[in-house]
């Protein structure tokens, strides 16, 4: 498995593959960077992470350019000359590790950035290769039209696409011409080990919360995940639920713009952003609440939510959810029995829904359970099978 970016870092597509291949034994491999690629700097904390991981995890100082670079011409050239001494370090460590692990499949996490390596590889070595893919990346238009045309290229140069929803694949085949035997639905999976329903109720008296309605969200702070809508639609929740509380968890671009809302509309006292919460806080946050929320909503440029682990996470903690009709969540989210599917771009839609819930406890409490239920269903070891059976199928194939 290569990717650009990996864990300990925070996001969706990383905590997919760390799940795969700790659920793998020695399947699975990961090459990936132990610098961000956003700003060049050190990924805090991730020689640690690799030594704790039950599987290898290989690293190089980056997979990508650095982002954070003035946008001069000079800069340009450098980064085009810099691309391609760095392509040329991927591939030869990736034909390293390939030989070394006497591996048969290679696996990209990454298509805008490392769909390139897919037929670069297979230039050199009689080895499978895939594309693992979650949404946004190829809903979400390419930034220039020969962004979309090695897209196109990466998409048909592999022999097998993972998508992550039935969104995911629609897209690979209205869009880019895909073949439905050349993709498989690989849905997201939920740590059920760490995610275990335990309860919490004795977590909300440390936060002052014995009593208080609590409605937590959590998502990098970005556009389409909807929390200004969410802000937005508070005080109405606050007229017909008194005391109610909401949590943000996460960061990001938008932090400050979500931060200046909050005070802006006077909220300050029933809304607070929590910032990045680490994998055990972030449980007893899904446990305490009693409504888990993300607003999800699609951009104009097509950016959307792939798939929503976190609706499944807090579904695994007996909390259910709220969730836009966009994207992959449609997938995640069964509508009106683990949670509601809503309008996220209507402030009255997401309002209604939080008070619905909030008030009506007997049907809140019946989507607790059937969400409990689902949520036990959609385990990452049955997940990580299901994939490795796939991939074996693919070798035996040739």
């Amino acid at each position: 498995m290569v990717t650009t970016h990996y864990k300990p870092l925070i996001g969706g597509a990383l905590t997919v593959y760390d799940a795969l291949a700790s659920h793998a034994g020695e399947a699975i491999e990961v090459l990936t960077a132990h610098t961000d690629y956003v700003d060049g700097s050190e990924v805090e904390g991730w020689q640690e992470f690799d030594e704790a991981a039950s599987y290898k995890i290989h690293r190089i100082k980056e997979l990508r350019p650095i982002r954070d670079r003035e946008p001069s011409l000079r800069n340009r050239v450098l980064g085009k000359v810099s691309a391609w001494q760095l392509n040329r370090i991927v591939l030869e460590k990736t034909l390293e590790l390939i030989d070394e692990g006497g591996f048969d499949t290679l696996c990209i996490g990454a298509l805008d950035t490392l769909g390139w390596l897919g037929s670069a590889v297979k230039k050199q070595r009689n080895i499978k290769v895939t594309l693992f893919i979650h949404g946004e990346e190829v809903s979400q238009e390419a930034y220039s039209a020969r962004a979309m045309e090695r897209r196109f290229a990466s998409l048909a140069s592999v022999d097998r696409i993972f998508a992550v929803s039935s969104f995911t694949v629609g897209i690979l085949k209205a869009r880019y011409g895909i073949s439905e035997e050349s993709i498989r639905l690989q849905s997201n999976g939920v740590d059920l080990d760490l995610f275990d329903g335990t309860d919490m109720s004795n977590v909300r008296a440390t936060h002052k919360l014995t009593d208080t309605p609590l409605v937590f969200a959590c998502g990098w702070l970005v556009a389409r995940k909807g929390f200004d809508r969410l802000i937005e639609t508070w005080p109405a929740v606050l007229e017909k639920v008194p005391g109610a509380q909401l949590k943000i968890a996460g960061g990001g671009p938008l932090e400050e713009k979500l931060s200046s809302q909050i005070k802006t509309l006077g909220l300050d006292s029933s809304v607070e952003l929590l910032g990045w919460v680490n994998t055990d806080n972030l449980k007893k946050w899904y446990g305490m609440a009693d409504i888990f929320i993300m607003p999800n909503r699609t951009m104009p440029d097509g950016d959307t939510e792939g798939f929503g682990l976190v609706f499944l996470e807090a579904a695994a903690m007996r909390t259910p959810s709220i969730g836009g009709n966009a994207g992959g969540v449609v997938d995640v989210i069964i509508h009106e029995q683990t949670g509601l599917l809503i309008d996220a771009e209507d402030p009255v839609n997401i309002s209604e829904a939080l008070i619905q819930l909030l008030t009506n406890e007997e049907y809140r409490e019946k989507l607790t359970i059937q969400a409990y239920e689902h949520a036990q269903t959609q385990g990452w070891q049955q997940k990580t099978n299901d994939f490795i059976a796939e991939l074996k199928k693919l070798v035996a194939d040739n």
